[in-house]
């Protein structure tokens, strides 16, 4: 079972250079099946309102991409965040020459409480979960 990142949605739901490989893995079925977290909403909200202030989206397909979002996130397992999660983002974090941002560290430290391989296409938090030795399935 593969956890998605936020990097990899936000690509699957807005056209980006590697939309057609994220498209492909998410839905291979031989991956199902696939779990985010409660804090990838969060973040994919955010990653849409950066995309709003950089001129990248309206609002209006903001809320479009929203949408589309909440009805796919159901085919989804949802994992909670707990308090471990934060403990151990906050310990990778002391690593601070790996680069990671805390948002990043949260959903490697979900993954990795759940034995999941993350799948994202952020660069830095690959490197990361490589250094840590943590299952990583880069696009």
């Amino acid at each position: 079972m593969l956890y998605v990142d936020t990097s990899a949605l936000i690509a699957y739901f807005i056209p980006e250079a590697h939309s057609a490989k994220v498209e492909a893995v998410l839905r291979d079925a031989n991956r199902y099946p696939l779990a985010i977290s409660e804090w990838t909403a969060t973040e994919f909200v955010s990653a849409l309102g950066i995309k709003c202030r950089t001129g990248q989206l309206t609002e209006a397909q903001s809320l479009a991409v929203q949408g589309q979002y909440q009805a796919m996130e159901r085919h989804f397992i949802k994992l909670n965040v707990e308090t471990a999660d934060f403990h151990k983002a906050a310990e990778w974090l002391r690593k601070w020459r790996l680069g990671l941002r805390s948002g990043d560290a949260l959903h490697l430290a979900i993954a990795e409480r759940h034995g999941l391989t993350v799948c994202t296409l952020d660069k830095i938090m690959k490197e990361s979960a490589l250094a840590l030795g943590l299952p990583i399935e880069a696009i």
